[in-house]
């Protein structure tokens, strides 16, 4: 099996769909946007509540002892929409939630290194981003949390 950044990729897609989300079952977590052609953007999705990518912040850097490993290290945002419902509270307790399934679901330490060559992955601080339709008014939140994945592509 191939190692690199769509192995890497796909490997944390398929985990974060894998999550059982503790408070509204059924809105589970569906990945858009995998490298596979062109689909709609997730700000532009309505009604598309835990819809997520993972999108790339820059591109990959050695991160090799003295440049002597093939070892990368890539910013990665995972995104994840929120439609705003009727109770702003609830919702932004469910995203809590869901921020800390994330951290944990993706920081493993489950990875295959002979499968997807992903070494580790630190995550940063999330933050909430807003949707805004043409007069203002807050249509969905975006789930921020950026992280760096170390991999190798080989």
């Amino acid at each position: 099996m191939s190692q690199g950044i769509f192995a890497a990729l796909t490997y944390l897609e398929d985990l974060v769909e894998g999550i059982t989300p503790k408070t509204d079952l059924h809105h589970g977590f569906v990945a858009v946007n995998r490298g596979g052609g062109l689909t709609s953007q997730l700000n532009q999705r309505s009604n598309s509540t835990r819809f997520f990518e993972l999108a790339l912040d820059g591109l990959a850097q050695d991160d090799g002892a003295a440049g002597l490993s093939g070892r990368k290290r890539c910013r990665v945002n995972c995104r994840v929409r929120y439609d705003v419902p009727h109770d702003p509270g609830f919702l932004t307790r469910q995203i809590n939630e869901d921020a800390a399934d994330l951290i944990n679901t993706l920081k493993g330490p489950q990875y295959s290194l002979a499968t997807t060559g992903i070494v580790s992955l630190i995550p940063f601080e999330a933050r909430l981003d807003s949707i805004l339709d043409a007069q203002g008014e807050r249509l969905a939140y975006i789930l921020v949390l950026p992280f760096d994945l170390l991999y190798l592509e080989a």
